[in-house]
Order: structure tokens, then C-alpha cells, then sequence
């Protein structure tokens, strides 16, 4: 069996430490993993070993466009059904996981149940695919959303009781972790915030992406807008001055003297 330790000492035997080497050595994150070794019948085959780490996969589905889920997606998983937004930034969400058959069976009869929610957030194990998350994991991670959400000032749970969520090994543990940022950011992107901000806060607590529309003057409209800026206050002279040949006359004779405003 390979341990952690094994592969750290390969990568030093082979790479050396940063002071023994002068090309730049690229950063790795090795947090605890399981490492999956496939072995062949034929002994000269390649021995395949590849790091067993949860990479969390989204897709965030709208209701009108739920029966048109990729069967693909029927696999164990979490998700989360979002009511939209008040003029307060505060929303609702009813917190979910699938087993068997899966994420999109269980949305599909969410539909009919459940009247609340616009969009659907589903998240499931996106690193191979050949595995998904198994039951224990889509509970826990299913619980550790609930905690997120129910300490968020923003948000109002739905579910009736916390789920029960499972207890997993650390490795497990700290591999779904690595989910819960990813998920608040996406929320976040559409428009769903977690906490409050202050008035102050430079993007005044909203979304990632937002219109902004220019405020007129009172009995004043709107100024044009272009790529290049704002028009000016007043527009310029439609073609030449009257007086243009007057002044070309002036100009040959070293006489033209600029009054201000020229007239039209």
C-alpha cells in the first residue's frame, strides 16, 4: 500500500528542496487523501495511482428548466432549492440531499412539492467519473450546509429540523470541507449573500455583478452615454461659423483679434 509519506518522499528524491535547485519550484497543496492504486494481471502493464480527492461539481439549474436535467445527474449529491431575494437582501432555502437513484429524480419530485423555490443549486463528486458521493457523505455535507445557512443573518431555512448528518474519517472530512467555500461563492455571484454588509461596504453588500444605471439631475434629463463618457452639456456648432470667410480675411491680414464665443 502507498502511504502519504511515500509520495512526499518521491517528490524530494526527484525534485530536491527549493535551496538545491535553481528553477522555480511549482506550489502543492497535499492535504490527507486516499490514494487509489489499480494493479494489472500483466506485470508489465503501468501501475496507476491516482489521489482519491473530492472536487466538487455545481450546477445551478433554473425551475422552469428542471425537467430538461441531464440524466447524468442522477447520482448521490446535495442541494439546495433558493426562494428569491426580498428588496432586503434576505432569502429563503430548503437544504436537501439524494442517494438513490439521485440528484435529479429527487429535484423532479421537489417540483411538485415544493412551490418556494425559482432556482436549484445541486452539488455532487466531481473528480471521476466512475465514483460519486456515497450516502454518508451526501449526509454530511447536507449537514455542514444546513450550519452554514442557519448562522448566515441573510437566510431562512425552510427544512423543518437540521438533518442528521453522519460521522466520516478526517480525511473524508477534510475533503468535503473544500466544498463549502466554492458553494458561498457561487451564491454570492447570483446574487444570494450570506451576512449583511455595512452601508459603507464597497460593493453595498449585493451581488458580484450589478447594473448600475446613471441618476439625472432634477428637471434635468438624462445625459447620452457612450463608450467614450457622457455627452457634453451643450452640442457644437453644426457646421461652420457665418463669419468664417470674414475671419479667413482677417487672419491673411494679421488683424483677427479672438473675441470669445464665435457666432453662428
Amino acid at each position: 500500500m502507498v502511504t502519504q509519506s511515500d509520495v512526499t518522499d518521491t517528490f524530494r528524491e526527484t525534485f530536491g528542496s527549493a535551496s538545491q535547485r535553481n528553477t522555480p519550484v511549482c506550489a502543492m497543496r497535499f492535504a490527507p487523501s486516499q490514494l487509489v492504486v489499480s494493479l494489472s494481471d500483466d506485470l508489465n502493464n503501468p501501475m496507476k495511482i491516482r489521489a482519491k480527492h473530492k472536487v466538487a461539481g455545481m450546477l445551478l439549474l433554473d425551475r422552469d428548466h428542471a425537467n430538461r436535467l441531464e440524466r447524468g445527474w442522477n447520482v448521490p449529491g446535495a442541494y439546495l432549492l433558493l426562494d428569491r431575494p426580498n428588496r432586503d437582501g434576505r432569502w429563503g432555502a430548503y437544504v436537501g440531499k439524494a442517494t438513490t437513484p439521485g440528484l435529479r429524480h429527487r429535484v423532479l419530485q421537489q417540483l411538485k412539492d415544493r412551490a418556494h423555490w425559482y432556482r436549484a443549486l445541486l452539488i455532487r463528486y466531481e473528480s471521476n467519473d466512475d465514483e460519486t458521493l456515497n450516502s454518508s457523505e451526501a449526509g454530511w455535507l447536507e449537514g455542514r450546509l444546513y450550519d452554514h445557512l442557519a448562522k448566515a443573518g441573510q437566510v431562512e431555512l425552510r427544512n423543518r429540523n437540521r438533518p442528521h448528518d453522519p460521522t466520516l474519517s478526517d480525511d473524508d472530512e477534510t475533503s468535503l470541507l473544500d466544498y463549502l467555500r466554492p458553494i458561498e461563492s457561487v451564491l454570492r455571484l447570483i446574487g444570494h449573500t450570506l451576512y449583511p454588509s455595512p452601508a459603507d461596504a464597497p460593493d453595498g453588500g449585493g451581488p458580484l455583478v450589478n447594473r448600475i444605471k446613471p441618476k439625472p439631475e432634477a428637471n434635468k434629463p438624462a445625459p447620452h452615454l457612450s463608450p467614450l463618457g457622457p455627452a457634453p452639456a451643450t452640442s457644437p456648432p453644426l457646421g461652420p461659423p457665418k463669419d468664417v470667410k470674414k475671419i479667413i480675411a482677417q487672419i491673411k491680414a494679421g488683424t483677427y483679434v479672438y473675441g470669445g464665443q464665435l457666432s453662428r
